[in-house]
């Protein structure tokens, strides 16, 4: 979109009520009535009924030259009559094109130069901007006591316009003409009342509200789409995918849409992002944000945006439901990598420490074949919804997401069965995801039954929100560098020890090599312990890694 080459400062908006019907709103914001201008024939002098129609590229019917007599000119807005001559001039090849009357006694011309639309801009939002850069300047001119007798204004791409009072400025002929007549008394009322009023306005209609409400919806929906984006970029790798989007701007931009959505809209857009299952919520958000962006999913490679659409919508919910971070130490990732769950665990055993949490494997696993960066958790009534971030060991370097939803209906089954189920019900038929499903879920499994053990050890780690933010002294650039530091950083609960003894590190397997145990050593697992009178309880233990006839180990 062109950008005001010099800046003015912005005045307080004159506001005039008027009639809701418009001919010029028609052309431009696609409006359902039916009046037409008159077309004058600059051949024949012949008027014709054949109407103009200017909503923005591709939908233009006018000729060079054309002659346009706009009637009751008090009926139209200084804003919609610029879109009109802005239009105009965009369909005839940036040509320009004049207009008499686009308030009492100014006549103004406007060439769109060299302006093409960008990939995911709409025209009415081109508008809008270039008239909210000129609006400024042009309302300083026409309050000013003895103004001058002309103003010119540039924007960026070679978009001019030039303004002059009849009279004493004359501006050239342009490549079409419009004229806009006003009522005598409408033009002596606006000469009197000029400097508290410089601008023709009028009160929007209720289509015309809707209208540009929905073109902020779609500007800001396409701002944050491409802010999650950027969240691919090799500049963020190093972060969990959850910050990248707080980074990159995206869940702002997120937070600012849903600031700017109507009430019902907001509200149920709300209860789907804090209770729907996340498989069911991302399908159904990708959907409506496909749908509402056509001229976007066009510009886009195919299928992008739905990509990108359905990811942001697990960190909206992640975000809406006030998810936690857990982070396994490096020991503790070891342990885990290492261990297994017993058949006896039932599925009852699995307490989540929050309702909705991300749990970060170990950082140098993240980028290994088959490695995962990140396991969020949405717990529900009857299921805990997963969504994975990973690193298929077939697919390249990119990193691919996964969603699957865990019922939890039947407490009493062990956790072997429910995969098992989860496993044989599957439909896809791809063997890679099913292996992937098996590591991401034992992995989550067994970082949920170590949190439920009494000696785990969980420490929380408060950096973003105790990061210090007053910096007195520092210069501007500074500042923001520290401020974007403390942006990459986070709030968690790192769980398990700093180091194991190095008896039990001995024992257990290296990371990057297959899970077979060692002869005389057993491996970490869960299992169901029996306690109580007559051993008639059962409650969940960890056991580490431990020697098996020490005796023959031949130290």
């Amino acid at each position: 979109m062109p950008s005001l080459q010099n800046s003015s400062a912005s005045l307080p908006p004159e506001t005039q009520s008027g009639e809701a019907d418009s001919l010029i709103a028609e052309f431009v914001k696609k409006l359902t009535e039916s009046r037409r201008p008159r077309v004058v024939d600059p051949v024949t002098g012949a008027v014709s009924e054949e109407p103009v129609v200017i909503d923005g590229p591709g939908s233009f019917e006018c000729r060079e030259g054309a002659h346009i007599v706009v009637e009751n000119g008090s009926r139209e807005s200084t804003e919609a009559l610029v879109g009109i001559v802005l239009s105009s001039s965009l369909a005839l090849g940036g040509k320009p094109v004049r207009c008499s009357g686009v308030v009492p006694g100014v006549t103004m011309s406007a060439s769109t130069g060299l302006f093409k639309l960008h990939d995911g801009e709409t025209w009415d939002g081109v508008l809008d901007g270039m008239w909210k850069a000129i609006r400024p300047k042009l309302v300083d001119w026409l309050t000013m006591p003895s103004p001058s007798a002309g103003l010119t204004i540039g924007l960026n791409f070679g978009v001019e316009f030039e303004f002059g009072w009849d009279g004493p400025y004359r501006i050239d002929e342009g490549a079409m003409q419009i004229d806009v007549r006003h009522d005598p008394a409408f033009a002596a009322a606006y000469y009197r009342r000029r400097r508290q009023h410089p601008l023709v306005e009028r009160a929007a209609t209720p289509e015309e509200v809707s209208q540009a409400h929905a073109a902020t919806i779609s500007r800001l929906l396409i701002d944050a789409l491409e802010k999650c984006r950027r969240t691919w970029e090799p500049l963020y790798a190093r972060l969990p995918v959850p910050i990248r989007y707080r980074v990159t701007g995206a869940l702002p931009a997120w937070q600012t849409l849903w600031q700017q959505m109507d009430g019902p809209s907001r509200e149920s857009l709300m209860t789907a992002l804090k209770t729907q299952p996340i498989p069911e919520l991302v399908r159904q958000f990708a959907d409506s944000v496909v749908s509402a962006l056509p001229q976007v999913q066009s510009a886009w490679p195919p299928g992008e945006l739905r990509l990108v659409a359905s990811q942001s919508a697990v960190w909206q919910a992640f975000e809406v439901r006030n998810g936690v971070f857990y982070e396994p130490t490096p020991a503790l990732h070891r342990l885990l990598d290492a261990s297994f769950v017993a058949d006896d665990v039932p599925v009852g055993m699995l307490k989540l420490p929050a309702e909705t949490l991300c749990i970060i494997p170990e950082p140098s696993s993240w980028n290994r074949p088959n490695g995962i960066e990140v396991i969020a958790l949405f717990k529900g009534e009857q299921s805990i919804s997963f969504a994975t971030w990973s690193h298929p060991a077939d697919e390249g370097e990119e990193a691919v997401a996964d969603l699957l939803n865990l019922s939890l209906s039947a407490p009493d089954k062990t956790i072997q069965a429910l995969l098992e189920d989860v496993f044989r019900a599957s439909t896809s038929g791809d063997e890679n995801l099913m292996q992937h499903w098996r590591g991401a879920l034992d992995y989550a499994i067994k970082m949920l039954l170590y949190l439920t053990v009494r000696e785990a050890h969980v420490v929380h780690d408060r950096a973003y929100t105790d990061a210090p933010r007053n910096f007195s002294g520092l210069g501007k650039r500074k500042r923001a560098e520290r401020l974007a530091e403390i942006g990459q950083l986070y709030d968690r609960h790192i769980v398990g020890p700093a180091i194991l003894d190095a008896g039990l590190t001995h024992g257990l397997p290296a990371d990057d090599g297959h899970r077979e145990v060692r002869g005389h050593w057993r491996r970490p697992h869960f299992k169901m312990q029996p306690h109580g009178p007559n051993a008639s309880l059962r409650k969940l233990v960890f056991i580490g890694p431990t020697i098996v006839r020490p005796d023959r180990l031949g130290l």
